[in-house]
């Protein structure tokens, strides 16, 4: 259960939160978003695959992690076991939103229900005079900073569909002996294929915006199912 509001220096005048790396409230999430910045970095652990909002027809890259829906193999306990970590999971229980959807006036909220908030526990976020402590004014900003990356991140997404780059694919997931093959559809890559028949112009253009890289590393992420399907294999046979 989730309660947000926005954040108030009267009402959350001696608030607290805390620090973890427990990001079990992610472990029915099998798909996270990502931006496009932390692809090339993520990669090395986690298939990065796009979906697409039926509803806007916007594409957003996610970190696979899990195979399976409503499960998330990393997020199954409160200890983190991979190297690397999606910027998001820092965020809570702080989040930013607009004021209201006509305006672009933006507000930062807090879930009161997060068991890392606390009036005993943690790094205050207000001082005795209602002003922002240090510590808020810095996760505030970096609030900011990954709602920027965000909207960056849906203009390279645009710019990838506008040129046809981004293909629906169904994969595959072949498990073990006696385990029924599971079929994953409504995720999109770029392949081989429609790569190969941009024009030198638009590849030029893909270099000269720097997407290269993030098109290689998404690439290169889908070996990474392999370790999924294995951790999954693992999974399954514990339950």
């Amino acid at each position: 259960m989730t309660q947000i509001v926005p954040l108030s220096s009267q009402k959350h005048l001696h608030s607290k939160l805390a620090q973890s790396t427990d990001y079990s409230r992610f472990s029915t999430q099998h798909l996270i978003p990502v931006v496009a910045r932390e692809i090339p970095n993520l990669a090395a652990e986690f298939p990065i695959v796009f979906v697409k909002n039926s509803e806007t027809g916007q594409f957003t890259p996610v970190a696979m992690m899990g195979i399976k829906p409503q499960i998330n193999l990393y997020c199954q306990s409160a200890k983190w076991h991979s190297p690397v970590t999606p910027l998001g999971f820092s965020n809570a229980p702080l989040s930013i939103a607009k004021t209201s959807a006509q305006s672009d006036e933006l507000i930062i909220c807090i879930d009161e229900q997060s068991p890392l908030l606390s009036q005993h526990e943690g790094i205050r976020l207000f001082t005795d005079n209602g002003e922002q402590t240090d510590y808020l004014i810095a996760r505030t900003n970096a609030l900011m900073d990954i709602a920027a990356l965000h909207q960056q991140t849906q203009a390279i997404c645009q710019y990838l569909a506008d040129k046809n780059l981004l293909s629906p694919q169904q994969l595959t997931i072949k498990g073990g002996e006696d385990v029924q093959h599971i079929n994953i559809s409504g995720v999109y890559v770029i392949d081989d294929k429609n790569l190969n028949a941009i024009s030198d112009d638009d590849f030029l253009a893909l270099k000269n915006k720097g997407l290269l890289p993030l098109i290689y590393a998404h690439r290169a992420s889908l070996n990474q199912l392999a370790r999924l399907i294995a951790e999954q294999n693992k999974y399954d046979s514990q339950q």
